[in-house]
């Protein structure tokens, strides 16, 4: 069994989904709902054709490599909602924290996450202020993503940036490029809202980037996120290897 460079401290589980999963073929923005009687903040889809998705989804999936000239500062995810559809109330704050280290797998055999290569990292950015991820982060208070529209709406997007590590480039052909490993990439992260003084969070969600590889391992490794009960432990940053579980009912 291959392990990353970083210490590993405890066998987690990964739980198979069987449903609420944003699937890899399908584009979606991360659309906030607000549930005033149950006090809830859900997390579901939007697609760029305006279509919706209720909650809930707790794993979204995306593509580094779409832009050829710059394959690995996607404009995503979004955090998208329309007007009129999410219930959420004007003027409210809505913010991110990140969940989880860095998880990277090779795609070989069943689903094995462990910490990424060497000083591998993602800066994920919104607006001005930029979070890093690596293999040993851990949990980070976030930033605003964006405050809600008069009407509702509610539209921004993270940048997710992927380095080899904090000297070379991202970009093709500019000086000192080296591109990231092929694999897949994911962290957690959660959304939150305040309305008045009152701080509402959203459940865990997980968004795991494919970088060159075949849509079926996206598929399963979407298929197969830490569960909730796991994220505690990543959050103190020691990257372990985690062995895949098939749930039964």
């Amino acid at each position: 069994m291959k392990t990353s460079m970083h210490a590993t401290i405890a066998i987690l589980t990964v739980v198979t989904l069987t449903s609420n999963i944003a699937k890899a073929e399908g584009h979606y923005d991360i659309a906030p709902y607000f549930d005033a009687q149950s006090g809830t903040l859900l997390t579901g889809g939007l697609d760029h054709s305006g279509n919706h998705t209720a909650p809930p989804i707790s794993v979204y999936g995306y593509e580094f490599g779409e832009d050829e000239f710059d394959p690995f500062n996607p404009t995503d995810p979004g955090v998208n909602q329309s007007a009129g559809v999410g219930n959420l109330p004007a003027g409210s704050p809505v913010r991110y924290n990140v969940l989880s280290s860095l998880l990277y797998w090779d795609g070989d055999g069943d689903v094995a996450w462990s910490g990424p290569l060497g000083d591998t990292h993602i800066d994920l950015l919104v607006g001005t202020s930029s979070r890093t991820l690596t293999g040993i982060s851990g949990a980070q208070a976030g930033s605003l993503i964006q405050t809600v529209a008069a009407n509702g709406s509610l539209h921004k997007h993270f940048v997710t940036s992927l380095f080899v590590d904090y000297v070379s480039s991202n970009v093709p052909d500019e000086p000192g490029y080296l591109a990231p490993a092929d694999g897949i990439y994911a962290f957690s992260l959660e959304l939150t809202l305040t309305q008045g003084d009152t701080l509402f969070v959203s459940d865990p969600i997980w968004i795991v980037f494919n970088n060159g590889m075949d849509e079926e391992i996206h598929d399963a490794a979407m298929a197969a996120v830490p569960e909730p009960a796991s994220i505690g432990l990543l959050a103190f940053g020691g990257l372990a290897m985690m062995r895949r579980r098939q749930v039964r009912n």
